[in-house]
């Protein structure tokens, strides 16, 4: 018998050995573990295995605050990249909605112990999430996305100041360069276009204050 075959026998020797124990039981001596990790999961059987991950999901939805944590502290090691970025965007877009509600609702921005309640998250996670999401790559994947949409949303400003919206046209000159001339712009490949004609950031930069004066009398004109 080869060394191959000797260890894969061994392997399923041992998932016989896990079979013994009912349901119930297998989850009671895995969950008494202070961490469970791959090589806990490697040794069960496929049922076993998706016994598990029914249990963990069901639960760790279920938990709140601290359980919660206390849980996925469990299992985090053995969890691949894809859960753990799943877990990441649920509670950013989970704390983000607890935020806008708040305020909606009454005006001002809410306490940490308040997104706490909404979410069901703990202050910990909450804080941690707070500090450090910016630095995440899933971030600056959200960023990159409404980065992409500036365009579309100026064209459309573009087309409400030529319809006479002055709010609209301010925000415009705004974001083009200023009603001084000085140009605040600093995304270098997002353009307009108007009539095929496309209105770059590049292009608008290089005007002299007093071409965006003569653009901003023309919008003002319109109310």
């Amino acid at each position: 018998m080869t060394k191959e075959r000797y260890l894969e026998k061994s392997k399923e020797a041992k998932k016989r050995g896990l079979q013994k124990f009912t349901d119930s039981e297998f989850l009671d001596r895995l969950l008494k573990q202070d961490k469970i990790g791959n090589n806990d999961l490697n040794k069960l059987t496929s049922k076993q295995l998706i016994l598990f991950n029914d249990f963990f999901a069901k639960n760790y939805n279920e938990a709140k605050d601290e359980a919660k944590d206390q849980l996925l502290n469990k299992v985090i090691d053995s969890l691949p990249e894809k859960k753990r970025n799943q877990i990441w965007e649920v509670n950013h877009c989970n704390i983000m909605n607890a935020i806008m509600d708040y305020v909606e609702t009454c005006g001002a921005m809410p306490t940490k112990s308040r997104i706490a309640e909404y979410t069901g998250l703990s202050r910990p996670t909450i804080d941690k999430h707070l500090k450090e999401f910016q630095n995440n790559p899933l971030f600056k994947g959200i960023d990159e996305q409404f980065k992409f949409m500036i365009p579309k949303v100026m064209g459309e400003v573009l087309r409400q100041s030529i319809k006479g919206d002055i709010r609209a046209a301010r925000l415009f000159l705004e974001y083009a360069g200023g009603t001084k001339g000085q140009s605040r712009i600093k995304n270098q490949n997002n353009f307009i276009q108007i009539n095929g004609i496309e209105l770059t950031e590049e292009k608008i930069s290089k005007l002299r204050p007093e071409q965006l004066q003569t653009i901003e009398a023309v919008l003002q004109s319109l109310d």
